[in-house]
């Protein structure tokens, strides 16, 4: 049974000192990441423990990577944690979701008895409608059938240096990890929300291939000071990317074609378009990738796909409300929760976040929806300006873009967007700064 730790020895045969994974302060070669992962792996075998799911804790993001790979090589199956779980913490996410080891720096038992399904390789987990993760697993397969179309799209090739930023038990970044070791490239991998340390490591070591959150690349625009030709694509996923930044990316990135993209942890790759689609099909998430159907039922988007995790029955949907334009586009809408009713008007959040972002100093939005004192449905809208404006002037400007049922009715001006672990915007933190709760999701 095939994992990424043989396709690591299978590279490492091949490009022994090829750079493979750098930070600010290490480069190491695939050789290099091997003998790491072979030295783990090694003291693994000598605990003599019974091989089973292990949830490993570590801050650094190469060693998180070199922990994955050498549990592999051991015959355990790795799930990346959270950096920052505490002790306590990770022993009640292997009991709740029956993890028979924990890792991180002490290895030790966990949930005795826990279960995995046939082929599993390694786990994921994905944050849900609780404040436990999800325990999710994965075939190699699920994942690597779709490497030649992925990186034949998106323009990941042997000699491409991809930049990202964070941990790596987020699913996109350790996604994009494996497809470079697919390819036989480099990683180049930031450490914290550091933008103007992420353009040094850019252009130190000629990235050719970004992909960071749209809420992390409107970070890094705020501190860009010059352009970088090298770039030739540009990956965004997790959020709608707003015309106006994409616009600003491509003045940074002049060479590159900039990518969104649909998907989920429970997925892969759904949907994805270009810059050229984006302009043109506002709030669409492109239209779907090789070997995936997706299809439309009572507003709900349902998608079939061999890209999926271990036990999730075929077509699902992961609650997100949607449509398909005249051209076949798929009009993304939020998940049901981001879908308001007032007055018996159906109004997506997604969309008065776009209205939000379309006005010129407005530098960042985010609409959620929320429950007011009397229960009814209503939107508020946290916003970072890139200049003074008051409540009353921004509902002004918004009337030539909103019907008045499409108003927020609460406005919250933010010196920046919170974010989770993960580079994703932190919506209990915002609903925290409103003091409200959010309508209940199907997720």
């Amino acid at each position: 049974m095939m994992n990424y730790m043989d396709l690591l020895l299978m590279q490492a045969g091949k490009l022994p000192q090829k750079v493979f994974l750098v930070t600010e302060t290490k480069r190491l070669t695939y050789l290099a990441v091997c003998d790491a992962a072979l030295s783990y792996a090694a003291r693994l075998q000598a605990l003599s423990c019974p091989k089973g799911p292990v949830l490993i804790i570590r801050k650094d993001p190469v060693a998180q990577l070199i922990t994955f790979l050498g549990a592999q090589k051991a015959g355990f199956v790795p799930i990346l944690g959270h950096p920052d779980l505490t002790p306590h913490l990770a022993e009640m996410l292997s009991k709740k979701r029956g993890i028979a080891y924990i890792d991180d720096g002490r290895f030790r038992l966990g949930q005795a008895g826990s279960t995995m399904p046939p082929g599993a390789i390694m786990g994921v987990l994905s944050s849900g409608s609780t404040d436990l993760p999800k325990l999710l697993f994965r075939t190699y397969e699920s994942w690597a059938d779709f490497f030649p179309e992925q990186c034949r799209i998106f323009g990941l090739k042997k000699d491409s240096a991809a930049f990202t930023e964070g941990s790596m038990s987020f699913t996109g970044n350790l996604s994009v990890f494996a497809s470079v070791l697919y390819a036989g490239a480099a990683l180049v991998m930031a450490e914290g929300l550091y933008p103007k340390r992420w353009e040094d490591l850019i252009y130190r070591e000629g990235v050719t291939y970004l992909y960071l959150v749209p809420v992390k690349l409107k970070l890094l625009l705020r501190t860009i000071r010059h352009t970088f030709p090298s770039v030739t694509t540009v990956m965004a996923g997790s959020q709608l990317l707003d015309s106006d930044t994409a616009k600003a990316l491509k003045r940074a990135f002049p060479h590159s074609e900039i990518y969104l993209y649909y998907g989920a942890t429970e997925l892969n790759y759904v949907t994805y378009l270009t810059y050229k689609e984006l302009l043109q099909h506002p709030m669409s998430v492109g239209r779907p990738v090789k070997g995936v159907s997706v299809v439309i039922r009572d507003g709900l988007i349902y998608i079939d796909t061999p890209y999926h995790v271990a036990g999730l029955s075929q077509p699902c949907t992961l609650g997100d409300e949607g449509y398909f334009d005249e051209a076949g586009y798929l009009i993304f809408l939020g998940r049901k929760g981001d879908v308001v009713n007032i007055g018996g008007l159906t109004i997506s959040c997604s969309k008065v976040e776009n209205a939000l972002l379309s006005l010129p100093y407005v530098s960042d939005a985010i609409v959620l929806s929320v429950a007011d004192e009397k229960r009814d449905e209503a939107m508020a809208a946290f916003l970072v300006l890139k200049e003074e404006k008051s409540r009353a002037a921004i509902r002004e400007d918004l009337k030539t873009r909103l019907m008045i049922k499409e108003m927020p009715r609460h406005f919250i001006i933010c010196p920046e967007l919170p974010l989770t672990a993960a580079g994703k915007v932190d919506r209990r933190a915002l609903l925290k700064m409103l003091g409200t709760k959010r309508i209940p999701t199907v997720r």
